[in-house]
């Protein structure tokens, strides 16, 4: 015999709570849809301009997506998305223990690691334990920009926060020692450097009233409001943000004094454009060869590779630095407006000039 039912005001509770849910996973939709919105229009308007330097005709398809002409020869592109590496390299390339096992094969530096999941989260608790200093967890495969990933762990509790939070996104994680170092993004086509970006982390200025939630909401909305030019992407708030304040004395309850300039993520994915810095001419010829010697080893054409070092002028073996990962269709958004309005729109154009001008870069068209 079943017993008595929830109470009227118990359901009524549940019912208020799904629906105060349902709206937050609402306006989270929106939200995310104004900021796709705005990095399509921002990809557009390079694409645009890139076109007209190589001397190309562009047209818009529907939902972000463009064809390039170029008299007998076309290609397409989405957003970052362009048709030069073949699926079998991008899975190679989503995999981050096996990339680091390659390139470590090929004597490049990469971060102490190892694999586990949650069932096997004592391989990390033990990999913590051997360190003895803050590590960084992410998932394993298939994800990009940041997400997922949580720096600054340095105790067990911290370790299985980390590893949920990722297991979110994919059984398979990883963890890492965490490298001292400033982030560089080093842009690769075909073993070519394109160009080099210093990547600083999302910062916010105390007030010295607002709390850092209130900071972080505060850029967000500047953010929305410029949507597509200040950044593409929204601070959130999660593992990596609570970590990264932890470790300068803060709490997203704490006040920051006025002035205060105050990172708010270690990762640097979603900082703004005033936070990326041109680098390309400060790299010297060791880091240089090392990144292209990480792109050439994994067969990726248009890559995207992250190191970590506290010298650009030094290689990456005399400095101490590491290859943190090597990106397939790396954004080009972070290229834009540094100190150049049109930097972003030149490298997109290198860009194209290799689809358009050649048969393993581009489809020929149907006239």
């Amino acid at each position: 015999m079943n017993g008595p039912g929830p109470a009227p005001w118990a359901l009524e509770l549940r019912r208020s709570g799904a629906w105060i849910m349902l709206k937050l996973r609402e306006r989270r939709g929106a939200l995310r849809g104004r900021m796709d919105q705005a990095r399509n229009t921002l990809y557009g308007a390079l694409w645009r301009e890139s076109a007209r330097i190589v001397g190309a005709e562009l047209s818009e398809l529907t939902d972000g997506f463009y064809e390039i002409r170029r008299g007998d020869r076309v290609t397409r592109v989405w957003q970052s998305l362009v048709p030069l590496d073949d699926p079998v390299t991008l899975r190679i390339a989503a995999n981050k223990p096996l990339v680091h096992g390659l390139l470590s094969a090929r004597g490049l530096p990469v971060p102490r690691h190892r694999a586990f999941s949650l069932a096997t989260i004592g391989d990390a608790i033990q990999f913590l334990d051997e360190v003895k200093t803050d590590c960084v967890v992410k998932p394993a495969a298939g994800t990009g920009a940041g997400a997922g990933v949580t720096t600054r762990v340095r105790t067990r509790r911290d370790l299985v926060h980390a590893a949920v939070f990722a297991s979110a996104l994919d059984r398979q994680l990883l963890i890492e020692r965490q490298h001292p170092g400033e982030s560089y993004r080093l842009l690769y086509l075909d073993g070519e450097l394109l160009d080099a970006v210093r990547r600083r982390p999302p910062h916010v200025v105390g007030d010295g009233r607002s709390t850092v939630r209130q900071l972080i909401h505060a850029e967000n909305r500047r953010r929305m409001e410029r949507a597509g030019v200040a950044s593409s992407w929204l601070i959130s708030v999660d593992p990596d943000c609570r970590a990264t304040l932890r470790n300068q004395g803060f709490g997203l309850r704490s006040v920051a004094p006025a002035g205060l300039s105050l990172a708010v993520k270690t990762v640097p994915n979603e900082n703004s454009e005033s936070e990326n810095e041109c680098v390309t001419t400060q790299l010297g010829p060791g880091l240089t060869e090392e990144g292209a010697r990480a792109a050439t080893c994994l067969g990726v054409r248009l890559a995207g590779v992250d190191v970590l070092t506290a010298s650009l002028g030094a290689s990456l073996a005399e400095s101490g630095g590491i290859i943190n990962e090597v990106n397939t269709t790396p954004g080009l958004h972070m290229h834009c407006r540094l100190g150049d309005p049109g930097r972003g729109a030149r490298v997109a154009g290198l860009v194209l000039e290799r689809l358009l001008g050649r048969a393993d870069g581009a489809r020929g068209a149907e006239r």
